[in-house]
């Protein structure tokens, strides 16, 4: 399964970035889904490849592809699925899987760009209503 995302960074800030393992937390736990410790071992790079893999579970990699002041990075996990997060949810390993590589990506992003909405834990100033085609008039009404 692989999936990706553009960010604002270039590819050399992203890779090291995810090479560095107390960056981990950031992203792993939206791809392992369970309690267990973070692991110590096992993540291996190239940066002049822009490859980043990693051996434990869920084994994946991360390419990195440099476009100048962009960067898209795509997440490949070789699992064919996960535990879904929440039991109760009518979630197939395959979509728990498809959703915590989405989380990983915009959890990257987020920490990278330095914006809000994809780590719960980071918190970020609200974006000013102009990036979003509104004008700035503070508390008007309708």
């Amino acid at each position: 399964m692989e999936q990706q995302i553009t960010i604002a960074r270039p590819a050399a800030a992203v890779f090291a970035y995810l090479a560095e393992p107390r960056n981990l937390q950031a992203w792993l736990p939206q791809l392992r889904r369970d309690e267990t410790p973070m692991p110590r071992e096992g993540l291996e790079g190239d940066a002049a490849q822009g490859r980043l893999h990693w051996s434990f579970e869920p084994a994946g990699e991360w390419h990195i592809e440099d476009h100048g002041k962009l960067t898209v990075l795509r997440l490949a996990i070789t699992a064919r699925g996960a535990r879904p997060n929440d039991p109760t949810e009518r979630e197939t390993p395959a979509q728990a899987l498809e959703h915590g590589m989405e989380a990983a990506l915009q959890s990257v992003k987020s920490h990278l760009e330095g914006a809000g909405g994809g780590d719960p834990d980071l918190r970020m100033p609200d974006a000013d209503h102009r990036v979003y085609g509104h004008k700035a008039v503070p508390d008007q009404d309708p």
